[in-house]
């Protein structure tokens, strides 16, 4: 096999395992599924392009990576388009309590809801709580792959994280 089929192979397991987290973390953002799904396609063609430059470094953390792609993507089309900061787009809802994408868990519609529903709490966390928490609990990443996606030290983000679920607890109601 090729060094650009083994490369096409790679890529097209990757776009398989993080293609819906990506789409998922995008429209979270922009809560426009065909915006979101524009910039999922730029993640990966951008991440295409890294892959296949034989005169850069490898990729460590492809996951990390793919996240930090379409964080820049949403954050420059938030500095385009909007006047409003990232912050107040974030804190948007559409008054309706809708996240705008259907969670990717099976199960029973029970299980749905309560995932929407926390997420919509999720984006109730004030800032700089929200995507760390975000990040950990529904994407599943470490604190150390998070930290390098936002930019911060792994302490730093691990202190988020504690600090933004004792802020969800308490939003939910139960008791610390």
């Amino acid at each position: 096999m090729s060094e650009q089929e083994e490369l096409k192979k790679q890529f097209d397991e990757i776009y398989r395992s993080e293609s819906d987290a990506v789409l998922r973390f995008c429209l979270l953002r922009t809560s426009d599924r065909e915006i979101a799904l524009d910039f999922t396609q730029d993640t990966f063609m951008r991440f295409w392009n890294v892959l296949s430059d034989k005169e850069r470094k490898p990729v460590k953390n492809h996951r990390t990576f793919l996240f930090t792609i379409a964080r820049n993507l949403v954050i420059d089309w938030y500095r385009k388009k909007k006047s409003l900061s990232l912050e107040a787009l974030m804190e948007g809802n559409d008054g309706e309590g809708a996240t705008g994408f259907e969670p990717a868990l099976t199960g029973s519609v029970e299980t749905k809801v309560e995932a929407e529903y926390l997420t919509r709490k999720i984006e109730g966390l004030s800032e700089p709580y929200r995507h760390a928490v975000y990040l950990r609990c529904v994407e599943e990443l470490k604190p150390r792959e998070i930290a390098e996606i936002l930019g911060e030290s792994v302490n730093v983000i691990s202190v988020r994280i504690s600090r933004g679920l004792r802020q969800l607890r308490t939003q939910l109601h139960y008791e610390a």
